[in-house]
């Protein structure tokens, strides 16, 4: 009778526990992925989608094109501090499931508003406020749980999560032009199916574990502003929330305001080439994020983001120049490049530094600065220097006073030492 084996002496196979380690975080990564894709592939739907509605279908004067424009912005400014709040307070998986639903329900309000004909101008502004608000909520828990999904190298998953995110929203955009054939109601259904795909992809996600009891203590207001003073009190994070909040004011404000005037005014275009300028920039930022998967990791990420900047700068220098319109349009998918490696890395490194129980109202904090310079600052301001120097000319003074920022904060932090 052969002897039975000795259980000390059984393999204990930690390979394959590892590969099999390695594969679950591969398909978790995708998952996640696959519900990045249907949320950008609805934004960049919804963009051409509502500004059609507000344009072609009710002919809205342009004051008001204006203002429901700001209605979809203005809840992420209010809201997206106490978004990281919620996030790191709930499983963010299954946060996002509700928050897709909700999204897909008020899509379906919207088609049937179209399709009964009863659509309005407080309809389409009710809408925004609302959608508004949903995303205020996605993008902290969207970036919070892409933490826990990204495996090993966490530069490369960011990167592939800013890839998808553009990739996706132009393929959004493209997809929405089909309503020139088959109707607006029709259109707005596939852009409610599209969020509604997005629930089965992260239900494959397995839930976060049990927060800490006091992660579920009561919301204080303070706990609002927990995220600032984390950035605040880290002694990376606050260069680089400072070069966010310049890329908001400086970069950002001009391409919402300079390159339609630009267009219409310098150019003498239309529509055609305003989205030509538009599909530029994202165009850069795939090709820059592709570039950055190739390489795999990126050591100095602080000093590649005062590159890319300068980078950044320089293509808004040649802009102003007058270029014909080939050449502003190589521009500024340099630029889009640029912000590739400006984002990937910063996302990167806010991602590394801030704490676990904290994650997503640090990261929230990141958003806040390019949102909200953007829209309280950069707009406003490029919109007065068009008035008084014109566009070409803002466009050098934007570049200039980036490289002046640049300057100041290598000098004067060492954000350039930042692994």
């Amino acid at each position: 009778m052969p002897p039975s084996p000795n259980p000390r002496q059984l393999p204990a196979a930690p390979e394959y526990t590892a590969s099999q380690a390695h594969s679950r975080g591969a398909a978790a990564y995708g998952w996640f992925i696959a519900g990045v894709s249907s949320w950008f592939t609805a934004v960049g739907m919804q963009s051409v989608l509502f500004s059609w509605l507000v344009v072609g279908e009710l002919h809205a004067e342009a004051k008001w094109v204006g203002i429901a424009q700001s209605a979809m912005m203005l809840p992420s400014l209010l809201l997206i501090l106490l978004g990281g709040v919620i996030a790191d307070r709930h499983d963010r998986r299954g946060l996002l499931i509700i928050l897709h639903l909700i999204a897909t329900l008020l899509s379906a309000s919207l088609v049937a508003s179209v399709a009964s004909g009863k659509l309005s101008l407080p309809i389409l502004l009710v809408y925004a406020l609302s959608m508004g608000s949903v995303q205020a909520f996605v993008m902290p828990a969207r970036d919070a749980l892409l933490s826990e999904v990204a495996g090993p190298n966490l530069m490369r998953a960011v990167t592939g999560l800013t890839l998808t995110q553009w990739g996706t929203q132009a393929l959004g955009s493209l997809i929405a032009g089909t309503a020139r054939w088959v109707g607006t109601a029709p259109a707005l259904c596939l852009h409610a199916l599209t969020i509604l795909s997005g629930v089965s992809a992260l239900r494959k996600l397995s839930p976060a574990p049990l927060r800490s009891p006091i992660s579920r203590r009561q919301l204080r207001p303070a706990d609002v502003i927990e995220g600032v003073r984390e950035v605040m009190r880290s002694p990376i994070l606050p260069p680089m929330f400072w070069l966010v909040t310049a890329v908001g004011v400086l970069f950002i404000g001009p391409f919402m305001v300079v390159f339609p005037i630009l267009v219409r005014d310098y150019y003498g275009g239309d529509v055609a080439q305003l989205a030509l300028l538009n599909m530029a920039f994202p165009v850069g930022t795939i090709l820059g994020s592709l570039a950055l998967l190739w390489r795999g990791r990126l050591r100095r990420k602080g000093a590649a983001q005062l590159l890319a900047l300068v980078v950044g700068a320089g293509c808004l220098g040649v802009v102003s120049l007058g270029l014909p319109l080939w050449g502003t349009l190589a521009a500024v998918c340099g630029q889009g490049m640029g912000s590739a490696i400006f984002a990937n890395a910063g996302r990167t490194v806010f991602q590394e530094q801030a704490p676990p129980s904290h994650r997503a109202r640090v990261l929230s904090v990141y958003m806040f600065g390019f949102m909200c310079a953007a829209g309280l600052i950069g707009a406003p301001l490029s919109g007065v220097l068009v008035e008084r120097i014109g566009p070409l000319a803002t466009c050098a003074a934007a570049g200039g006073a980036m490289i002046a920022v640049v300057a100041c904060v290598s000098m004067f932090t060492n954000i350039a030492r930042v692994e």
